[in-house]
């Protein structure tokens, strides 16, 4: 509860007090957050002459005598000046919240080509099991959310005539076959367009994916199309029991990574219908990130346990059917090309009108209040700065069902699984180091990934800058990408009863924030803006 006090008090005096002067203000005409082509890093460190917020070693900066100058007045050479040097402070350099993070370390630099990483993304066997194609044609009505997409005419051969998250590939034993690709989760609708790298904020996995499977005819088991197609049914006879969220837009990602490695042998890879490390996780709803963000980001994953080189972590995401170390090895090296692309991607611009000299404003309250843990956008990326930070569960105060689960239990479970296995080769997981927390993201693109918070709780940023008018359950007006609220940035809500008191065919349209994994408290760093500084700092925020 200190902390909790001392941060408060921290917030308030930056907030507040700090955004009175003009210590913040070096990023003028920002339209733009997004870097292009190669990453250099420089999104993980303070741009020259600045200093970055939290350490590398854990510690933290701030202080109940840090946060009680950032209270006095303006003019203090104590609170808007470098003692040292004279210079003036940043208003994100002065004390804050940021102070409590830990500084995740950057990424490997890897080389790839983003072109050839398109390509593979949209073509390889990286999933390597899944629906022979003829019959995957007959049947995709049946799969729902999983096989509803548009097809792109742009992409080559029998790939063009399936939807864009189905790649056509070929089975070892010559059977044409249709396999899901990353997009699944990785590409969604924004004002009715389609956008790769936007995590679908529509997707219904609240049903039972291998029920939906056995509505598609049998085939032969001595035939190859039919032990295909057996083995994609068997894969999620084994997920479907701990992958079915309660609401629509949630995603259970985490939960997939957890169940494929309980039945994986950790040095061949290779797989077992029954559990090998028994586990019976919680369903842990997650929102899907835009991919935009990996450029800038060292740690991935919401608790930052994906450190270094992302491949492994990557590659394990979409290991349905990667069943032996030589086709693991065979995927990490167009992984890197995949990495790249992904490093390419840019956020999506504002399309509609913004009111500059308002958006100037909330530039300063941002700068102020908000930069010290999300960073600062300029069209030049070499002047932004993003800190990487990984900020402790008590602090940022979202649900912490994933952080809680991220070092113990059953995804405590993975953790060692993976860091033990072929893929720990790659990467490492780092769960709890130095503390369980979340990570600040990159705010780059954010009125365009709407709901908001780690689990998908909050319909719109104007929301998670107000923590106390977040409704305990609400629903989407509809799904229709179209109808975007430009005021409060996400997607136009309605509020509603608990589930339990709807209709059952009703329920998984409600977020019902009192269920286990979809709190949608915490984040309380906009709750000291008055209504009109709120509509300043949304203004902002269209720019980036």
């Amino acid at each position: 509860m200190k902390s909790r006090i001392i941060v408060s008090a921290i917030v308030l005096g930056v907030g507040v007090a700090g955004c009175s002067d003009d210590s913040g203000g070096s990023s003028e005409g920002t339209t733009s957050a997004s870097s292009s082509g190669s990453e250099t890093e420089d999104g993980t460190t303070a741009g020259p002459g600045t200093t970055t917020p939290g350490t590398t070693d854990g510690t933290t900066g701030g202080s109940d005598s840090d946060s009680s100058s950032s209270d006095s007045s303006s003019d203090s050479d104590s609170s808007d000046s470098d003692t040292t040097t004279g210079e003036p402070v940043a208003c994100w350099e002065q004390p804050g919240v940021w102070d409590l993070g830990f500084m995740l370390p950057p990424p490997d630099e890897l080389a790839g080509d983003p072109v050839a990483g398109e390509w593979a993304l949209l073509n390889e066997d990286y999933v390597s099991c899944g629906i022979p194609y003829t019959v995957f044609q007959l049947g995709k009505g049946f799969l729902g959310t999983y096989a509803d997409g548009e097809s792109l005419p742009w992409r080559e051969g029998k790939n063009a005539n399936v939807p864009y998250n189905w790649n056509v590939i070929m089975s070892e034993g010559g059977t044409e076959l249709a396999a899901m690709n990353c997009l699944t989760c990785h590409a969604g609708k924004l004002n009715g367009e389609l956008v790769i790298g936007l995590g679908r904020h529509d997707a219904d996995y609240t049903g039972d994916f291998s029920l939906l499977l056995n509505l598609i005819p049998e085939l032969p088991e001595f035939t190859d199309a039919g032990k295909e197609m057996n083995k994609f049914k068997a894969r999620y006879d084994a997920l479907s029991p701990y992958i079915q969220t309660k609401t629509i837009g949630a995603n259970p990602a985490d939960n997939v990574a957890v169940i494929l490695a309980s039945h994986r042998d950790p040095d061949t890879l290779a797989w077992s219908d029954e559990q090998l490390t028994p586990v019976d996780p919680p369903v842990v709803p997650v929102d899907t990130p835009p991919w935009w963000r990996v450029k800038k980001k060292g740690g991935h994953f919401y608790n930052g346990m994906s450190r270094y080189d992302h491949r492994g972590t990557m590659m394990f995401a979409s290991s349905l059917c990667v069943d032996d170390t030589d086709k693991a090895s065979e995927m990490l090296e167009y992984f890197s090309d995949i990495r790249a692309f992904l490093e390419s991607i840019e956020a999506p611009k504002y399309p509609w009108p913004i009111d500059e000299a308002l958006a100037a404003e909330g530039q300063e309250l941002f700068e102020c209040s908000c930069a010290g843990c999300h960073g600062t956008y300029n069209d030049d990326p070499a002047l932004e700065t993003f800190p990487n930070l990984l900020i402790p569960l008590e602090v940022i105060g979202t649900d912490s069902l994933l952080g809680d689960l991220s070092g113990q239990g059953d995804v405590g479970a993975l953790v060692d699984w993976f860091n033990s296995s072929w893929y720990g080769q790659v990467t490492q997981l780092v769960a709890d180091e130095p503390f369980v927390g979340y990570t600040a993201p990159p705010l780059d693109g954010i009125w365009a990934s709407a709901p908001y918070l780690h689990n998908a709780s909050v319909p719109t940023i104007e929301l998670v800058l107000n923590s106390e008018a977040r409704p305990a359950y609400w629903r989407r007006v509809d799904y229709d990408s179209t109808n975007y609220d430009r005021d409060a940035l996400g997607w136009p809500w309605e509020e509603t009863g608990p589930q339990e008191s709807a209709p059952s065919n009703q329920r998984k349209y409600i977020h019902d924030s009192t269920l286990l994994g979809y709190s949608n408290s915490g984040h309380t760093f906009g709750d000291h803006l008055s209504d009109e500084e709120r509509t300043a700092v949304l203004e902002y925020l269209k720019t980036l």
